[in-house]
């Protein structure tokens, strides 16, 4: 009989997941030694950008005719383009319909050929345009004219551009305030906000007779210059590209634990006679049925309050800090109070049995031997790589933790002694006392774990990411018990109640740090470590330095807690799809050549 349809699949996508927990194992590798350069056929550079690049070093005209300065300049851009992308050299094209051919006399050293343009049809009145293929330069007289583009621009890519995007770190509240109300504004309040933004950024509005912008709450509406609408593309351009990285932290926290214990307690008593009731003068007997049997002189290497050595072991040196508040009525222990208890705090050989028991007699005294031999290991290995994608600029927050809530504060401790009554015969009653702990209150909550915050920042090259890291591990340690015991005394009876203001003790390592990597490098995080070696060797005196017979009266004991965690951290630039990010787009969207054109009017 075959298999379910889906049965299949399931079986493919769970041995998939647990490959990918095996998978994730592998410590990431050494990041690139140099930073990551363009692809083997970059196609060429889009003109504007080309003569932005191509240096030259020093240009001396003096006097000489227009169509031979374009001519020259032509040859000096060919002879110094090192971009070593597409044909070298640039088209310089002089469109002179007058025959004017005015002369120019300038004087420049290391600029590039863009600036070199600037200054010459600057200087003679006329204006160059960049085209696909060619740079066009024709007479300033002429007017050339305007036109009415429209651009798709979202609303979020407006906000931004005109300050009213979301609230950066470190912003000021009224400037939080102001960023919310520019979310609301009208489209009348976004266009006016708008064209001052583009005339700061070099959109000249103002200087050019019958240009214009309107928004309409999804496009912009744009009658300008052409070579205002080349500067109103790049700075769109700029505003639209979507920078965003993808996180990927691995945490690999490896704990091991060890103990070994070997020690002996000794108990020594020296019998007397049974013991007998004193009201009938029968013997006492044990539950068993044997008399029971009284001791002149007792010894011991396990009860302190014999006043000889102890022979302590590792759970009895090393007390855990959860430990338990009693309640005592008349002195005599009635309850006990206990602190609240994590998954994982306690040490090793706490609850371990002892390995022998050994009762004898030697005459009349009673020997008692309790061998305690340990030899325990422990480990626990944590693995967590996530991933999240976030916005350049924006921070990210990675937990793997346990959550755990607890009181900041606590009710005031109430206590009712009642007065004693006389009853009928003329005897006293007994008084009731009751005593209401506090109430738990102001509850907070505490991540007990790894917390990673971080926030990238895509640099202007497009290949580098600045990273400002933040992680914190936190440990639960125990409580602290505050406050002292409530006492209530009533017809001869006294009750003592422990306060039970239990509050945690927490352990932080934290490291905060800023570093730039390239795409796709990994920076790591190490030295949160940590290693906890306790020792016990207790001994009887004199006996416990005995040869070979001196270690029945000692108690050796060595343990061990070792912790490493190491962080991993990988950023790569990511496209909105998910997918590798390519290259930033060039200034420009023409290749091939620049264009000189004759402009509308001059503008300042």
């Amino acid at each position: 009989m075959g298999a379910e349809p889906g049965a299949s699949e399931h079986e493919k996508s769970r041995a998939g997941l647990l490959d990918e927990i095996k998978q994730s194992w592998e410590r990431p590798g050494v990041p690139p030694a140099e930073a990551p350069g363009q692809a083997e056929g970059t196609p060429p550079l889009p003109l504007r950008q080309k003569i932005e690049t191509i240096v030259i070093p020093a240009v001396n005209f003096t006097n000489l005719e227009l169509n031979r300065v374009v001519d020259s300049l032509g040859a000096l851009a060919e002879e110094f383009d090192t971009a070593g992308q597409g044909p070298k050299g640039v088209n310089l094209v002089l469109l002179d319909p007058g025959n004017a051919n005015p002369t120019v006399t300038v004087t420049l050293r290391n600029v590039t050929l863009k600036r070199i343009l600037d200054f010459v049809t600057d200087s003679v009145g006329y204006q160059y345009e960049v085209e696909p293929d060619a740079v066009v330069v024709r007479p300033g007289g002429e007017r050339s004219a305007l036109a009415t583009e429209v651009f798709p621009v979202p609303r979020a890519t407006v906000l931004r551009m005109t300050g009213g995007a979301s609230r950066p770190c470190g912003q000021t509240r009224r400037a939080a305030e102001a960023s919310e109300e520019a979310k609301d504004a009208s489209p009348a309040d976004l266009t006016h906000s708008l064209r001052q933004f583009l005339q700061r950024a070099g959109v000249n509005f103002e200087g050019v007779p019958g240009s214009s912008l309107a928004y309409d709450g999804s496009a912009i509406i744009v009658t300008e210059t052409a070579r205002n609408f080349e500067r109103l593309r790049t700075i769109l351009r700029r505003y639209r590209e979507v920078r965003q990285v993808q996180i990927e932290a691995k945490f690999m926290d490896v704990q091991e634990s060890a103990l070994d214990e070997l020690g002996v307690q000794w108990t020594l008593g020296r019998r007397v006679a049974a013991l007998i009731d004193p009201k009938t003068g029968a013997p006492l007997l044990n539950a068993d049925g044997t008399p029971q049997l009284g001791y002149l002189e007792q010894y011991s290497t396990a009860d302190p309050a014999s006043g000889t050595a102890v022979n302590r072991t590792l759970a009895d040196a090393f007390r855990n800090s959860q430990q338990s508040s009693e309640i005592i009525i008349d002195n005599q222990v009635a309850g006990t109070l206990a602190a609240p208890t994590l998954p994982g705090g306690g040490n090793l050989g706490q609850t371990a049995s002892n390995l022998a028991n050994i009762t004898g007699s030697i005459g009349e005294f009673d020997v008692n031997a309790v061998v305690r031999a340990l030899a325990q290991k422990s480990g626990s290995d944590l693995l967590s790589a996530p991933r999240v994608t976030v916005l350049s600029g924006s921070e990210a927050l990675i937990t793997v933790a346990q959550e755990m809530r607890y009181p900041q504060s606590f009710g005031e401790i109430q206590s009712q002694v009642g007065s004693g009554r006389t009853t009928g015969d003329g005897s006293s009653g007994s008084a009731g006392v009751a005593i209401t702990a506090g109430t738990p209150k102001d509850f907070t909550t505490r991540n007990v774990g790894m917390e990673l915050r971080v926030t990238p920042t895509v640099e202007e090259d497009d290949h580098s990411i600045s990273l400002e890291l933040n992680p914190k591990v936190t440990e639960f340690e125990g409580f602290v018990e505050y406050g002292g015991p409530s006492i209530a005394i009533s017809g001869g009876h006294t009750v003592t109640v422990p306060s039970g203001f239990f509050q945690p003790v927490f352990s932080v390592r934290e490291v905060s740090t800023r570093v730039t990597i390239w795409d796709g490098a990994t920076i790591v995080m190490g030295g949160l470590t940590r290693e906890e070696v306790k020792k016990v060797e207790d001994k009887v005196p004199i006996l416990g330095d005995i040869p070979l017979l001196g270690r029945a009266f000692r108690s050796k004991g060595e343990s061990s807690q070792k912790r490493n965690l190491l962080i991993f951290v990988t950023a790569r630039l990511v496209n909105p799809g998910g997918g590798p990010r390519p290259a930033r787009a060039s200034a420009g969207t023409e290749s091939g050549a620049v264009k000189v054109l004759p402009p509308v009017q001059k503008e300042k």
